[in-house]
């Protein structure tokens, strides 16, 4: 399984626990990183912005590192791009930006990629990037044709030999899932997790009708709370799953979520397993 993912700690925000239970089983596991994430805010109180800010995309590089790690993820690709920052800011259509990167040269390193690993199952965001991230976006569209273009030999013959893709999938978070949260906290006498917002209005919700997968990750939740803490440039105390009760993490968050995209190989939804209706001889 190979997974692309726009920033350092989108890997362990979305999908942590996944990756973890995958490399219990056996399964290679490959994360991308498409950008240096150099523009993100900085959390850690002891990281001044001043002297932090210029090295920022060196110690996202190295949480990443760790985090993959704890993950059991076999392989670390980076991509190299520049962080562009949040949709509508002047640094998302800077030249040196991953939104404003020529597509075909990231597709075309992409297939490079694809075609050297030769995963069964890809991973990424759906066509809004979760919420609406230029980088996210750049990296859902260019997986998209990547993963078409991976098995035609006459597209990118330099980037390697041939290689078909199984099945493609998108992060997903259920609403259903969102609306348990607030219940919770309402029940905890915590405040709204959302400020105040249904699950309709939030923008990185999945409607449940669109989630086709379900993976059961409760075996590795101890595990993905410590990748989530490797990145502690950008993750404190405050993150939801670092912050709600032990006692209550299986049952909110047990599970991770996905939306079956493109499957080359029959399928019975919903699944429960990535690799159902794959050849793996």
């Amino acid at each position: 399984m190979l997974a692309v993912h726009a920033h350092a700690d989108d890997e362990s925000i979305t999908m942590g626990g996944t990756f973890a239970v995958l490399g219990d089983a056996g399964v290679r596991t490959a994360n991308v990183c498409c950008t240096d994430g150099s523009l993100a805010t900085i959390v850690a109180k002891d990281l001044p912005e001043e002297t932090t800010r210029p090295r920022l995309g060196e110690i996202r590089h190295r949480e990443l590192e760790e985090a993959c790690a704890i993950l059991g993820v076999s392989e670390v690709h980076w991509l190299g791009y520049r962080d562009s920052g949040m949709a509508g800011s002047e640094t998302s259509r800077d030249p040196q930006a991953f939104f404003m990167a020529p597509f075909d040269a990231v597709v075309e390193r992409l297939v490079g990629v694809l075609r050297a690993f030769r995963p069964h199952v890809v991973v990424t965001y759906d066509g809004y990037g979760a919420y609406g991230h230029p980088d996210h976006v750049q990296a859902h569209r260019a997986t998209v044709v990547a993963v078409e273009a991976c098995h035609m030999h006459r597209m990118y013959p330099e980037a390697g030999p041939p290689w078909r893709v199984s099945k493609l999938y998108y992060t997903a978070m259920p609403r259903s899932v969102l609306q348990s949260a607030i219940e919770l906290a309402a029940a905890s006498g915590m405040e709204h997790p959302f400020g105040g917002a249904s699950p309709e209005e939030l923008e990185f919700g999945t409607p449940d009708e669109l989630v086709t997968t379900k993976l059961d990750i409760r075996p590795a939740i101890a595990r993905k709370r410590a990748a989530l803490i490797a990145h502690y440039s950008q993750i404190d105390e405050t993150f939801p799953m670092l912050s709600i009760p032990e006692e209550v993490l299986g049952g909110l968050f047990g599970y991770e979520y996905y939306q079956l995209a493109i499957t080359r190989v029959p399928v019975e939804l919903p699944e429960a397993d990535f690799f159902a209706g794959v050849d793996l001889t």
